[in-house]
């Protein structure tokens, strides 16, 4: 099949992890091709291919918006040499990709007020907080509600026995609710060992929005 001058090479790159793959895979299904055949790319191919499950929504904006720039720039490229870069798509789905690492990182906690004279609490919150990065997370000391139970005796020095945590965190994403309490059961290690019960609600970040 004669093709003609309309075929377009396409060429770019990105410093995004993830951009630089979606890049990759727009550039390698698309080089080669005709701009009409560029421009005929229904953007549902990536429900198809199932592509959109593997991206947060403003990381799917971003592919999109690279193949919608992608086939401008192929109806430009047909009368100016058939080659052109892809920077423009690239730089607003990398910057779209940072922003949302950015928020991403800005939403997990990373310290904790801590409470003088509750060493169990501030051990919990402190090991929790430094391994799994919770996006949130809740401890609220529940001792005082068995002090007269049998065998409710906390720690020796201050008497803390009973917890409830609340804690959301991408380490849980996937993860069975039993296995997502033997994780924090062995996170907290000898912390257990020195109280009597932990109340345990884990959940994704997913699972809460």
């Amino acid at each position: 099949e004669d093709r003609g001058c309309d075929v377009v090479e396409f060429g770019g790159d990105s410093d995004g992890i993830l951009t630089k793959g979606l890049v990759a895979l727009l550039i390698r299904g698309l080089n080669g091709a005709t701009a009409d055949e560029v421009r005929a790319v229904d953007p549902e191919f990536i429900h198809e291919a199932k592509i959109s499950q593997s991206l947060t929504p403003g990381r799917n904006n971003g592919f999109l918006n690279m193949l919608a720039v992608m086939k401008k720039k192929a109806d430009e490229a047909v009368g100016g040499g058939g080659s052109v870069a892809v920077a423009e798509a690239e730089d607003e789905a990398a910057a779209e990709e940072a922003e949302e690492e950015e928020a991403e990182g800005a939403a997990v906690v990373t310290t904790f007020d801590q409470i003088e004279g509750k060493p169990m609490y501030n051990e919990i919150m402190s090991k929790l907080i430094m391994v799994l990065k919770p996006t949130s997370i809740t401890l609220t000391d529940n001792s005082d509600q068995h002090a007269g139970h049998a065998g409710s005796k906390g720690w020796e020095e201050s008497g803390e026995s009973h917890f409830a945590l609340e804690i959301v965190a991408e380490a849980f994403d996937g993860v069975p609710l039993v296995k997502r309490h033997q994780l924090v059961y062995l996170l907290l290690g000898e912390t257990m060992q020195k109280i009597h019960a932990l109340q345990i609600s884990a959940k994704s970040p997913e699972e809460v929005s």
